[in-house]
């Protein structure tokens, strides 16, 4: 059985362009990021796609290109998620330490319908927004759709 990620992304043309894994684990290592990512693709587990990122809550890992490659390797991209991520728990008394799994992937489920519906450039990105363009990213993904996975 295919299990889809955590949070799928797709092209405005309906292309799948981003599988998200969404983990509630702090302060992972670089070893255990690029282990896991690689058991996941060397188990078909997840689809494949131009982009993959596991989302932790105090960090982001993007890989891109080789996402699906079962090979272990380190993440292309290594982001501090708190800029991202914080602005969605300003009304509440909780910290990204604070949530669950499933919460912390309704986080990063909103922060990425937030990110496809932006009208960012690269001169408007805030500098912490410098690695969706530097990557490519947010050109697969502006203007498509977030959705959270099923199995099928």
């Amino acid at each position: 059985m295919l299990k889809l990620a955590d949070i799928v992304v797709h092209s405005p043309d309906d292309n799948l362009q981003l599988v998200v894994e969404v983990k509630n684990k702090t302060e992972a290592g670089a070893a255990w990021v690029a282990q896991l990512r690689r058991n996941l693709f060397a188990h078909s587990i997840l689809p494949q796609s131009p982009f993959f990122l596991l989302a932790l809550p105090d960090r982001l890992y993007l890989w891109k290109d080789s996402a699906s490659s079962t090979t272990v390797m380190p993440p292309d991209y290594e982001i501090d998620s708190l800029p991202f991520f914080a602005p969605y728990l300003m009304d509440t008394n909780l910290s990204l330490d604070d949530l669950s799994e499933s919460s912390l992937e309704l986080v990063v489920k909103s922060w990425l319908n937030d990110v496809v519906n932006a009208d960012l450039t690269e001169q408007t990105a805030a500098s912490h927004e410098k690695w969706l363009f530097d990557s490519g990213l947010y050109r697969a993904i502006k203007n498509g759709s977030v959705k959270s996975a099923v199995s099928s």
